[in-house]
Formats: C-alpha cells, structure tokens, sequence
C-alpha cells in the first residue's frame, strides 16, 4: 500500500470511532483515514448474540447525523410501553449505512478494512493488511 495523507487517523470504526469521524465531517473540512480490523465498521456488535439489544433507547446511540431506528415506542414484548432498543444486527447495519451512504460519499473519508495499525515511527504511521 503507498502513502495516503488525511488530517486524522481513527483507529477503530466501532461506536466511538465512527460518532468521532462524524463529528469531523460535520464540524470541519478535515480528510479522515479509519483503520479496522474488521472487514465492516460495528465495533463489538459484530460479535454480538442475536439476541442481545441496546439498553437504552435507539434514538440515544449511534452518530449526530443519522438517527437509529424510528424514534417509536415498542408495542409488543419484554420491551412494550418504551421506546425501541435496537438489535445487534439492526446496529451492524446502520454503521455500514453510515460509512457506505455519509462518510465514503462526502470523498474525505477512506475506510481500511481488515487492516491493523502498526504504530509510528520517524517514517509516519504504519498500517498492515490483514489479508495480504
């Protein structure tokens, strides 16, 4: 891989990770390179059970620019009477809407999937490809 220049680097495109990247793009008109070693952003929702939910209302995670889930009050089952907490698998599906539709649209952000930081050095940062 050659040389990419950007202004910031995020390591990890898991909830913190992406909330930052959005705060740049929304905030300034700064070039980000996020460095994963997963093959999609989600963080630790990746590997969650399929069962397991937000403990809190949707509405209340994910990035500024893009709500979670519809902002609706549950109508059935354990979580009846309060508003929705999305699912592990709604969750990996908004961040990849929010890389694939906000972030690699706006053409200031580089998304390295399956690559590991390897810290830097007097010849700048070093990132590896997990798969080559």
């Amino acid at each position: 891989m050659g040389d990419i220049e950007a202004d910031y680097l995020v390591v990890g495109a898991g909830a913190s990770g992406m909330a930052f990247v959005d705060s740049i793009l929304t905030e300034s008109d700064a070039d980000v390179v996020i460095v994963d070693r997963r093959h999609r952003p989600g963080g630790h929702w990746l590997d969650a059970y399929p069962f397991v939910r937000l403990h809190q209302p949707s509405a209340y995670y994910g990035v500024s620019s893009r709500t979670l889930g519809d902002d609706r009050i549950d109508e059935s089952g354990p979580n009846a009477g309060f508003y929705e907490r999305a699912t592990a698998t709604e969750i990996c599906a908004y961040y990849a809407q929010v890389l694939e539709q906000d972030f690699l649209p706006s053409g200031r952000v580089t998304f390295l999937g399956m690559h590991d930081y390897r810290g830097v050095d007097g010849d700048g940062h070093h990132v590896t490809s997990l798969l080559t």
